[in-house]
């Protein structure tokens, strides 16, 4: 009997997944909406934009903060030339920054550049869906501006 239900079970997980497939898959092609304040969107509300634009310019002025999150990201994703080197700058930087802090929930604008945008004058920019090239730009500058914090 122990051995028909770990079948059924292991069945019913793979049939759960597959089932789950075509909602994931268009999950991740549909951003999830931003709004001002980092939290999701309502309906109607402006949403990050998808650009291909260069965002590089824009670094210098985010949220500190921000500028860790972006780093996790872009090192996560290896968008940068030396994934080594950026993550040892991504751990001193996060230390001084105070980004991550100990026994805490987190931090928003973190979590922001962690998912790959960041906001500018109020608007939120969306460089996880941006093309490889300008996700690789943007992540030097990220690399460039926690290297010059430290």
């Amino acid at each position: 009997m122990k051995l028909f239900s770990v079948r059924a079970l292991s069945a019913l997980a793979v049939t759960t997944m597959l089932a789950a497939a075509p909602v994931f898959a268009h999950a991740a092609d549909t951003p999830a909406p931003v709004s001002k304040g980092g939290e999701q969107a309502e309906a109607g509300a402006k949403t990050a934009i998808l650009s291909n634009t260069d965002l590089s310019g824009y670094v210098g002025s985010v949220n500190p903060i921000e500028v860790g999150g972006l780093l996790n990201f872009c090192t996560e994703g290896n968008y940068v030339p030396d994934y080594d080197d950026a993550f040892k700058v991504l751990q001193a930087y996060n230390k001084k920054t105070n980004a991550v802090p100990d026994g805490q929930e987190g931090n928003m604008y973190y979590a922001r550049g962690t998912a790959g945008q960041l906001q500018v004058n109020g608007q939120t920019y969306s460089i996880a869906t941006s093309s490889v090239s300008v996700r690789q730009k943007t992540c030097q500058a990220v690399l460039a501006r926690a290297k010059a914090a430290l």
